[in-house]
Order: structure tokens, then sequence, then C-alpha cells
């Protein structure tokens, strides 16, 4: 396993497709947290998509983690942009949407969050799909580090169904 705090570079662990995102009213005790090994922090519990397939009536959700940013007094500036492309019949692929980007600072990250105390950036979309016709996708990440400048991108593919 890399050793993901050390690096000075951006870069993100594996992204995770789930079927559901729970927040969590209290911490799991000990035998419960092995029963449930996708429960993060003590507060959140992901169920994986077992593929990376879903309904045009669910939400595509997307979570990772995001190492090797920059900040200050442990803040850290990021912004994360989702564009969305399809392929379309012929196998090329179009744009087809965009969220908002998401930011990730001192205005909207919790009071007292810092990475120098172990706090660790958590990059989330949540978009439901009835607006997305049945076909592959492809959801480009575009992560920038405005402290450091840096910037890295990352590609997930998904499948939508009617």
């Amino acid at each position: 396993v890399p050793d993901y705090n050390s690096t000075a570079e951006i870069a993100t662990s594996t992204p995770i497709l789930a079927k559901d995102v729970m927040p969590l009213t209290k911490p799991l005790g000990v035998e419960e947290q092995r029963a449930n090994p996708y429960t993060f922090g003590g507060t959140l519990q992901i169920v994986p998509a077992e593929e990376p397939v879903f309904k045009t009536a669910e939400d595509f959700q997307l979570l990772f983690w995001i190492y090797g940013v920059q900040h200050n007094n442990g803040v850290p500036d990021v912004t994360i942009e989702y564009n969305f492309h399809v392929k379309g019949p012929d196998g090329a692929e179009k744009f087809f949407n965009k969220t908002q980007p998401q930011a990730l600072n001192a205005q909207t990250l919790p009071p007292g969050f810092s990475i120098t105390a172990g706090h660790q950036v958590l990059g989330f979309l949540g978009v439901p799909l009835k607006s997305f016709p049945a076909g592959d996708y492809r959801v480009e990440v575009r992560i920038t580090d405005k402290v450091s400048g840096k910037m890295l991108t990352q590609n997930t593919t998904f499948t939508v169904q009617g």
C-alpha cells in the first residue's frame, strides 16, 4: 500500500463507486467495524457498487481521498471539477455535462479541519442519473491545489441503464 501521506505530489485513493453513502450517528464498535469495512472515520458508511452500472432512477455516487495537497495552517484550498463524457454509437466520446466545481477550503470545510491534525481531504460527488440517457460514460475528475498550483486529472467509467 503506498504511503500517500508522504507524497509531495497530488494523488488520490482508488475511487469508490457507491450504491449508498450513510452518515453514522455514532462510531461503530470494534466488531461492528470488522463487519462493515467500508466505514470511515467512525462517521461515514459506504455501500460500494458491485459493478459500475447504475439505473437512471439511481444516483451516481463517487468518493475518493486526496493526498499530497499543500495547505495554509493545515487547511487546504482545493477545487474539484467533474466533467461527464458519453460514448456515442460510433464509439467516439463527446462532452455530456458537468457539475459546479467543488471547493474544499476554509469556507467549506468543518471548523477545526486540519491536515496536520490527521484530517483527510475527501472528494465526493452525488448526481441523480434521471437526465442521463442509457449508455457508457466517463467522468473526468480534475483536482486543482490552489496553494501549490498543481493539478491532477483522474477518470472513472460507468454505465447507465434505463
